[in-house]
């Protein structure tokens, strides 16, 4: 999906900007609506990553939760950042590139990668802990 975006986004739109640039003045009536297809298309493509992208992070939330070996905070720091990012790719569809969607955007991208990174660095430091090679001790289920 990134590699899909980014192949609009780099390559194709670049393609057609320069087509558009070096147009006649007869011709880049044509090739505009052209190259708004092509953006559109990348909005597409935005949208959807972001909504895998949070959706894949709440799923990890849920995975936490229900783990003794993380700190539930972790989980819900996951949280905070996998609903915000799902909401961006919701205004995304909805609006394209708008002040709107990138306002949701920002701060929503920034909470993934701080919960990302927080997440990477306990995984890291248990990785070289005893604990690593122990299976978390789960408690009992009650009736």
């Amino acid at each position: 999906m990134a590699t899909a975006l980014q192949a609009v986004d780099g390559i194709a739109l670049k393609g057609m900007v320069d087509v558009w640039a070096t147009a006649s003045a007869t011709h880049k009536e044509g090739v505009f609506p052209a190259a708004v297809t092509v953006r559109h298309v990348e909005g597409g493509f935005t949208s959807t990553l972001r909504l895998v992208f949070g959706l894949t992070t709440i799923v990890y939330e849920v995975a936490l939760l229900g783990d003794s070996a993380y700190p539930k905070w972790v989980g819900r720091l996951a949280f905070a950042g996998g609903v915000p990012t799902v909401a961006a790719g919701v205004v995304m569809a909805s609006t394209g590139f708008s002040v709107l969607a990138m306002a949701t955007a920002m701060p929503a991208h920034a909470l993934l990668v701080i919960g990302m990174r927080t997440l990477g660095v306990l995984m890291w430091r248990r990785a070289g802990s005893e604990a690593a090679f122990q299976p978390p001790q789960r408690s009992p289920r009650r009736p």
